[in-house]
């Protein structure tokens, strides 16, 4: 599940913005057309976040109408910076540790490799485990269960080669 609360600060890190902006946003930055952060959840989490000090809002009045603009407050900075530092466990989700590896640019590089190598050595086992099964039993697979295991290694080398680079 995407943590929300990691998206609305850090869009808000990069500029302060009002809720529909935010939400306008997260396709932009995240990569994938498809997610969306509904009203209740973005809302919610502005609340939550305001509430623990992390962000302030101002009312500002724009076309005529006010509208509630969120900064970062140096708590909030100082929050998102231990939420991407935390380690990605082997089983998250692509697009969530994507939404993660957004933010890597505000980590050291000691605290990023800490990050990513739970989910990297993971990988490397699926690959490793992949490739063996293949060995094994390629020679008696169906033409098509081959392709599709095939694509999975290719798969799994891409995403290896991706974790490798952020760690760099």
């Amino acid at each position: 599940m995407v943590n929300s609360e990691l998206i609305v600060l850090g869009l808000i890190y990069f500029k302060p913005s009002h809720g529909y902006i935010i939400k306008k946003n997260v396709k932009h930055y995240f990569g994938n057309p498809h997610y969306t952060l509904n009203n209740n959840v973005l809302y919610n989490t502005l609340k939550k976040l305001e509430g623990n000090g992390y962000i302030k809002g101002e009312l500002v009045t724009m076309e005529k109408v006010n509208k509630k603009v969120y900064t970062i407050t140096a708590e909030g900075e100082k929050h998102l910076i231990e939420l991407v530092a935390k380690p990605a466990e082997p089983g998250i989700d692509e697009f969530d540790f994507k939404v993660k590896a957004v933010f890597f640019d505000l980590i050291p590089q000691e605290s990023r490799i800490a990050a990513v190598k739970p989910l990297y050595e993971s990988k490397l086992e699926m690959l490793r485990e992949a490739t063996e099964k293949k060995d094994e039993y390629g020679s008696f697979m169906p033409i098509i269960a081959k392709k599709v295991l095939d694509y999975g290694i290719i798969e799994l080398k891409n995403y290896v080669d991706f974790l490798e680079k952020l760690m760099e």
